[in-house]
């Protein structure tokens, strides 16, 4: 089998070698992760780079010597752990965070790669863009730096809007609901050809509101085999098809994908062939909580709500999305943090 994988994959990174395109975007399968490569003949550009050596090993393969731009959209290990290994490997020109702080050692060796390296950095805000040829990189959030910021790290995530003559994408990151609504609020461009769905397509993303803005033609998340997580969640699956008609690509079950472009028309390559979805699950089969429609019982199945938060919420609804449970009493900053890591409560269909 492994044989197989090898060959198989030797055949892919032929293909996409051998590509004579103006612009290649590579959503990479680092696992339970996010990794996306942009590249035109006059530049490379890395979103994300996994936890682990995957992407440096992948951009070896494409014979990748000099990498452009790397943006970190925010400090989790599944998208800033593979960032060391690029400033080990390659050169790095420029690298986009949006500088807040965290506790772990894999944001130290985050930093620590940073400082010894040559690289201009700097903390973009909203509206910034940089150029390279006919490719142009727009910064949709946050509204600027987050050095100071000491909410959830998805709070400040940098989104990136890419654009390529006609064709465009948007990545996301670990962007959620309340970064969406702010987007939308501020009147940025969203509508784009692909999507890459916030959070690995969990439930805290990817509201039908944002969806119906975008208005994809092509949606990918990145998420690893079997996760303890779920994602791609099966609310975000059915707001997808409710929202929008766009095709849905996930590295879970194809590998890596790679959208080639010339700016106008485009075609798709995957590393695996994925059966078709021939059932989606339903929501209870997820273990999501849906806040505007769960029972009393229910909703005491998420953490902090006990039975009078419960009867709080169910006199409160609807709410646009979990965020919006700051509304009831007891409920800061800190709880909604647990109520969101837990990943069990959701927001389906009313937003």
């Amino acid at each position: 089998m492994k044989r197989v994988v090898a060959t198989l994959l030797g055949l892919f990174f032929a293909v996409v070698a051998g590509w004579a395109s103006d612009l290649e975007v590579h959503f990479v399968d680092v696992g339970q992760g996010s990794g996306v490569v942009l590249r035109t003949e006059q530049a490379v550009v890395v979103v994300d780079a996994g936890a682990t050596s995957t992407m440096a090993d992948y951009l070896s393969r494409l014979g990748v010597t000099t990498v452009d731009l790397v943006v970190a959209s925010h400090a989790h290990a599944d998208h800033i752990g593979g960032i060391p290994f690029l400033f080990d490997r390659f050169a790095i020109g420029r690298l986009w965070y949006n500088g807040q702080s965290h506790t772990t050692r894999t944001f130290e060796r985050f930093l620590d790669a940073i400082l010894a390296s040559q690289a201009d950095y700097q903390e973009p805000e909203r509206g910034q863009s940089v150029t390279f040829g006919e490719l142009i990189l727009t910064v949709l959030h946050p509204a600027g730096s987050a050095a100071e910021y000491q909410g959830h790290l998805h709070d400040r995530n940098i989104v990136i809007r890419a654009d390529y003559r006609l064709f465009s994408v948007i990545l996301t990151g670990d962007a959620e609901v309340r970064a969406e609504q702010e987007m939308r609020a501020t009147g940025v461009r969203l509508r784009a050809t692909v999507l890459q769905l916030g959070h690995h397509g969990s439930q805290t993303s990817s509201s039908a509101a944002f969806l119906r803005a975008v208005q994809p033609a092509v949606v990918v998340y990145q998420a690893g085999i079997d996760n303890s997580y779920a994602h791609p969640h099966v609310a975000v699956i059915e707001r997808v098809g409710a929202a929008t008609s766009a095709a849905i690509y996930g590295t879970d079950t194809h590998g890596s994908i790679v959208i080639v472009t010339d700016g106008r028309t485009y075609r798709i390559e995957t590393a695996r062939t994925a059966p078709p979805r021939s059932r989606v699950p339903t929501i209870a089969e997820t273990g999501c909580v849906d806040i505007n429609t769960a029972s009393v019982s229910e909703l005491t199945r998420i953490v902090h709500i006990g039975e009078q938060r419960a009867h709080q919420i169910v006199a409160e609804r609807p709410f646009a999305g979990v965020d919006d449970l700051r509304r009831i009493s007891g409920i800061g900053e800190a709880r909604l943090r647990d109520i969101r890591d837990q990943g069990l409560a959701c927001a389906v269909g009313l937003f």
